[in-house]
């Protein structure tokens, strides 16, 4: 799209809604059943595509970022607070290791729910 449309932001692109397969997308972070499978997909692309790594990481840390900024945000209360600071954590062991992350957020979301696996799953094993 970038090619075919070079005057358009990539911001303006990615509101337009039209689907955009990962890395291209934003890393959606407004709960954790939108980030896991995200940040699934994104360990499958970087896995997949050596020429993308940097771009997927800048993505993550893009989101890690904005996450970090609204965890600090006076307007924002506790249990908003507490979602953004666990998605940051969440991104940061991405950061720290893509293929593992698909295997650590099942047994983080086993611990986050008492043994009870809710939410989205990573359904691919990268590799």
């Amino acid at each position: 799209m970038r090619a075919a449309l070079p005057d358009i932001s990539e911001s303006t692109l990615r509101e337009c809604g039209l689907p955009i397969a990962m890395p291209w997308r934003r890393v959606p972070a407004h709960s954790l059943d939108e980030l896991e499978p995200a940040l699934c997909e994104m360990s499958g692309v970087y896995e997949q595509r050596a020429d993308l790594q940097r771009y997927c990481r800048d993505q993550v840390i893009a989101a890690r970022e904005r996450a970090r900024w609204i965890a600090k945000s006076r307007k924002v209360g506790e249990e908003r607070r507490r979602l953004k600071l666990e998605m940051t954590k969440w991104m940061l062991v991405w950061l720290d290791d893509p293929a593992m992350f698909p295997a650590w957020v099942r047994v983080r979301r086993q611990n986050l729910n008492d043994g009870n696996a809710a939410g989205a799953a990573c359904t691919e094993e990268p590799g």
